[in-house]
């Protein structure tokens, strides 16, 4: 089994392209930025050292530095927002951070899993406290607004699949959305709105379908597909709640935290395959049904152990950088990297860390 690695940030919301003035001046931007590659080139390296196939990781994020000040989202009512204007400085940006990462995965034979956006891009905007021209979320009308969707698929997905495909093998799959869910209005006649949720199902599933069209129009020279299209669904059951297949999405993935003590369903009862798990708890914090009812330790290496036992090619350790419950990812848990790794016959990357 390949084992990933959510990175999933350094600073979220703003990794790629230039950060917000007023928290990094103009005078600082190139020892920031520098600094940065640094700690991505010495992570990437510890990462392919440890056996680590490939990194996830969210691009915009909540879309933090993508449109500030006067280009932020404003309050009319509700949050309006437009994308950026075509020529503006933060789309080159976003490219030459993005191409920086892809040259730092190829050279440490790693896959990069880029996604696109977070659901947090669509809850209702947050000024940031003192700088009211730093908003997070608010940028919802990308994904409601017809004209808007296309613009900004135009003006960000398109050049980064350009660069995607000048570092093909440097790709994992492309990830439109991550947990899509939870900003979706549940569709009721009775029910009163949920807060925080902005979209319509149908809006979410046409952002999502134009994104994948975009995916895999790009091709190689024998005529296929050069990516996979992914969505970080929250739950196994979103795969068949919201029509995967019917999508087009080709890697299914969903997250795994064992909520109101779930097991983790074998491979062979998802209904659509081949089925990966983007996330899954790294912290003893956040036991898992299945081991506990085996007497197993609730560690990464068994942890790990029972997801290729039950069928998956693939998952993503959650995670490298997030502060969370979640998330152990401590020298113990290096170790426990490497010592399934030793014992796995299915990882050859791991097998021979």
């Amino acid at each position: 089994m390949q084992v990933g690695i959510n990175y999933p940030w350094i600073d979220y919301g703003w990794d790629f392209g230039d950060p917000p003035s007023a928290w990094i001046p103009a005078e600082g931007l190139a020892a920031w930025r520098e600094t940065k590659r640094k700690r991505i080139e010495e992570d990437f390296r510890r990462f392919s050292e440890q056996g680590i196939f490939a990194v996830r990781w969210f691009l915009l994020g909540d879309g933090l530095n993508y449109g500030t000040d006067a280009r932020a989202p404003r309050k009319e009512g509700g949050w309006i927002f437009d994308p950026l204007p075509s020529g503006h400085s933060f789309y080159s940006r976003l490219r030459e951070d993005f191409e920086f990462v892809l040259q730092a995965c190829r050279n440490n034979n790693l896959k990069l899993f880029p996604s696109l956006i977070d659901f947090h891009w669509c809850r209702p905007g947050l000024v940031m406290a003192g700088n009211p021209g730093i908003i997070k979320g608010g940028r919802h009308d990308v994904i409601r607004d017809e004209k808007k969707r296309q613009v900004f698929l135009d003006r960000v997905l398109e050049p980064l699949l350009a660069s995607s495909l000048e570092f093909r093998d440097s790709i994992y799959a492309w990830e439109l959305i991550n947990e899509p869910e939870w900003v979706v209005k549940p569709f009721s006649f009775f029910r009163a709105p949920v807060k925080g949720r902005t979209v319509s199902k149908k809006e979410m599933k046409a952002f999502i379908s134009e994104g994948v069209r975009r995916i895999h129009s790009r091709r190689l020279p024998d005529g296929s597909r050069a990516f996979q299209s992914s969505v970080g669904f929250a739950h196994w059951a979103s795969l068949n709640r919201w029509d995967a297949e019917g999508l087009g999405l080709t890697l299914h993935q969903f997250h795994y935290y064992a909520r109101h003590n779930r097991e983790l369903p074998e491979h062979a009862r998802l209904k659509l395959q081949p089925g990966i798990l983007g996330e899954f708890a790294t912290a003893e914090e956040e036991p898992w049904p299945d081991l506990k009812a085996m007497n197993r330790e609730q560690s990464i290496v068994n942890r790990l152990s029972l997801i290729e036992e039950k069928g998956y090619s693939a998952c993503f350790l959650w995670s490298a950088n997030a502060k969370d419950k979640a998330s152990r990812w401590t020298e113990d848990a290096h170790r426990e990297l490497l010592a399934y790794g030793r014992t796995s016959n299915g990882n050859t990357s791991l097998s021979q860390a």
